[in-house]
């Protein structure tokens, strides 16, 4: 999705100029009579949302696991394909490390083996949906994070 990004403002030479009138139950109408030499456009709540989702999700990371057994194909590049929640085409998932922080070093070793090769190959989302495709085969279970998704 992308964020309107050609806002104007509204521009007039001289002062505003409004015409209130008077109505039939003793209230009033404000009509503005400004000479715009450029209508700007109206900023409002779907404004606002899109663009704090849009934040919301750069400031955000899906867990992903890829399993050993999930690789298919006899020859590299291997893939697979995992769903993931509220992906879309249009995003630009970063490929993250989701290593605990409390892991131990034999855990640190093994993830960063794994993970070293799922960061070497070539991530794409779809809608719902993240491929991975590496040139050899990770031998653990490896949980990644996308940031963004």
């Amino acid at each position: 999705m992308a964020l309107k990004v050609d806002y104007k403002d509204a521009m007039f030479d001289g002062d505003r100029k409004y015409r209130i009138t008077a109505n039939g139950d003793g209230t009033s109408k404000i009509a503005d009579e400004t000479d715009y030499t450029q209508e700007g456009d109206p900023f409002g709540a779907n404004d606002i949302n899109a663009t704090n989702a849009a934040v919301n999700r750069l400031n955000h990371t899906t867990s992903v696991t890829l399993t050993t057994a999930g690789w298919t194909g006899s020859a590299a590049p291997y893939v697979q394909t995992v769903t993931v929640e509220g992906a879309t085409e249009d995003m630009e998932a970063i490929l993250v490390s989701a290593l605990d922080e409390d892991a131990g070093v034999d855990a640190q070793k093994v993830y960063a083996k794994a993970f070293g090769i799922i960061s070497s190959g070539v991530a794409s989302l779809g809608d719902g949906t993240a491929t991975f495709k590496v040139y050899k085969k990770p031998a653990t279970d490896c949980i990644v994070g996308l940031k963004g998704v």
